[in-house]
């Protein structure tokens, strides 16, 4: 399989610059004159990625691909984006376009929409995954800590060593790869008061066992009326995650008065964690705050905005 490895500047959406979602890192560009901030921007359908080679700005597309003929682009290719986590410091799988067109150097852009940036990577949208922040947990060994072979100090690592340490790696990665999937949302389905207990104890183990599967350790603190339900740790991150569930697929949650104080103390740390469809096939929100809305979107899709309307309790629905 044709793989390249490149390495940018850490975010959340990388839907453009964004004074409150900082790009971390990512070479010596003014943070609102990073490239890369557009990276997962769809634009009529297509994803353009902009990753800054070291090496004369170029890439080296025989490296990708040794048979390869092509001088100025190679298509089918894989790109593994990643990133520095701006906490911990080691460097993380964000997301990744399948079936890519590299080319060996920068093209010139007309959109608008990405400031007429200019870019070297594209895809199609509906092959751009990017990880969820919560979800970035896989690890991209560091050639000073695991040996020669590994990424280096450049921005795009070809991973083209004949090493079986560096195969056994690209193939970890591409199965992380493969079985990476969005369950989509199926069909409303009606559930009554008797049963809403067993939604939300499916919804926490299921939140619960994702987490952990994150890498986090997870504390239960359902029992102490604190305005969440389970503390998630990892490495120098706490989350606080209150959980949601939801036997249908329109999500609209109760959030009592105690959450809701809870969520706006704690907007850097808090999760709201949204599982719909939990007892046949659960599939899960997080919504973190965001401060230039003023409001909680969606970790995976800004567009998807919390409305929340102050009642007895607090009603949460997407917009």
């Amino acid at each position: 399989m044709r793989i390249l490895f490149a390495n940018i500047g850490w975010m959340i959406h990388y839907r453009g610059y964004n004074p409150k979602d900082q790009i971390d890192g990512g070479g010596s560009y003014r943070n609102d004159d990073k490239h890369e901030v557009y990276n997962f921007m769809p634009i009529d359908g297509i994803c353009y990625g902009y990753v800054q080679p070291v090496k004369w700005g170029a890439i080296n597309l025989r490296r990708i691909d040794r048979n390869c003929d092509a001088a100025e682009q190679l298509n089918n290719v894989l790109v593994v984006w990643m990133a520095t986590h701006p906490q911990n410091g080691g460097t993380y799988i964000l997301g990744w376009y399948k079936n890519a067109t590299v080319y060996s150097k920068f093209q010139a852009s007309q959109l608008k929409q990405r400031k007429y940036y200019e870019y070297n990577i594209t895809a199609k949208a509906e092959d751009c995954i990017l990880i969820p922040l919560d979800q970035r947990t896989f690890k991209v060994p560091r050639a000073n800590v695991i040996g020669k072979g590994f990424l280096g100090q450049s921005n795009v690592w070809y991973a083209d060593s004949d090493l079986l340490s560096v195969k056994a790696f690209q193939k970890d990665v591409i199965d992380y790869i493969n079985a990476f999937q969005d369950v989509p949302v199926t069909k409303q389905v009606k559930i009554d008061a008797e049963a809403r207990k067993q939604v939300e104890l499916a919804a926490v183990k299921f939140v619960t066992e994702k987490y952990k599967r994150f890498g986090y350790q997870v504390t239960s603190r359902e029992k102490e009326n604190i305005g969440w339900d389970l503390d998630a740790a990892k490495e120098h991150v706490s989350l606080k995650l209150e959980v949601k569930g939801l036997a249908q697929s329109q999500i609209s949650v109760r959030i009592s008065n105690n959450e809701y104080k809870s969520m706006m103390n704690n907007k850097d740390s808090y999760r709201l964690c949204v599982v719909t469809n939990a007892i046949q096939q659960p599939v899960l929100t997080v919504f973190i705050w965001d401060s230039i809305l003023r409001a909680w979107v969606s970790d995976k899709d800004q567009s998807l905005v919390l409305s929340i309307e102050e009642r007895p309790s607090y009603l949460a629905e997407i917009e």
